[in-house]
């Protein structure tokens, strides 16, 4: 669960002050709460780490991986990172092009899976994509299809994924937009489950405004491109399943956001045995800046 908001401390104060400045001071602290990233991360490690299997969402987005690699312009003798790699899939689409591939992700369980299904080909590590555990300037192109979208704290992870890129080294970063499933499910969830105040849904990284805001600070040349995948499942449930299973929801909130669900699918893929979903995604390329 979350952590409950905390105070500020105040700090002591020292000199001339003023009462009226004094008594500002103390009830602009008292009121001004802190931005509970850190719940949020938990909670979305716990979501990735539950025993669940998550390999259907995994196989279903795989066919973006390669997307994601060619715009990057992985190949021989360049250094990759993938960020909120799960299982590997963009790290191995870069592994086939000759790139060398690092991959980090945040939950223990899915680094575990990522080394036993990628071997000796990629070198994994554990890491907050906000805190990423690389040095300066390592790599010459940065990765994420999916997973730095998810972290909580945004204009960090933007600095951080500039951060451990080279100077002239390329971004490509891939975000469900709001529009349609799965990036639909962002606002429905966030109806029955809010998040704290001051975290942003991961897929407003699929708005071209907010992702040239948070970049254009760290990248020259920003490039936004709206492509589109089509994700199957075998069936409705097993869609649900697949994209509900990290949100960790019981009980009534679970059940609220299923009848949300059910009918934004209606609408997007019908009431067929299988689902064929439509998937829009925003793929964003920059260069970092010299």
């Amino acid at each position: 669960m979350c952590a409950k908001p905390r105070f500020r401390r105040l700090r002591r104060v020292s000199g001339d002050i003023s009462r009226r400045g004094l008594l500002g001071g103390l009830l602009g602290n008292a009121v001004r709460r802190e931005v509970d990233y850190d719940g949020v991360t938990q909670r979305i490690r716990a979501g990735w780490d539950a025993c669940a299997p998550h390999e259907p969402l995994m196989r279903a987005i795989e066919p973006i991986a390669a997307v994601v690699a060619e715009a990057a312009e992985a190949g021989p003798g360049v250094r990759v990172l993938d960020v909120g790699a799960g299982t590997g899939n963009v790290a191995l689409a870069c592994t086939a092009a000759g790139a060398a591939v690092d991959a980090c992700d945040l939950s223990p369980r899915m680094v575990m899976a990522g080394i036993e299904r990628t071997g000796e080909a990629v070198r994994w590590s554990q890491g907050d994509a906000a805190m990423l555990p690389y040095d300066d300037g390592a790599f010459d192109a940065v990765v994420s299809a999916f997973g730095a979208a998810m972290a909580p704290r945004a204009r960090r992870t933007a600095g951080e994924l500039a951060r451990v890129l080279r100077p002239g080294g390329r971004l490509a970063l891939a975000a469900w937009a709001p529009t349609t499933l799965p990036g639909a499910l962002d606002p429905l969830r966030a109806e029955v489950d809010p998040l704290p105040e001051g975290v942003r849904l991961p897929s407003d990284w699929g708005r071209s405004e907010i992702a040239h805001e948070r970049l254009s600070p760290h990248f020259d040349a920003l490039e936004m491109r709206l492509h589109t995948a089509l994700l199957r499942f075998d069936s409705p449930l097993d869609c649900w399943q697949a994209l509900v299973r990290p949100l960790r929801l019981m009980g009534p909130r679970r059940g609220a956001l299923r009848a949300r669900f059910d009918a934004l699918l209606e609408e997007q893929n019908g009431a067929p045995p299988a689902v064929e979903l439509a998937a829009r995604y925003l793929l964003v390329l920059g260069v970092r800046a010299e």
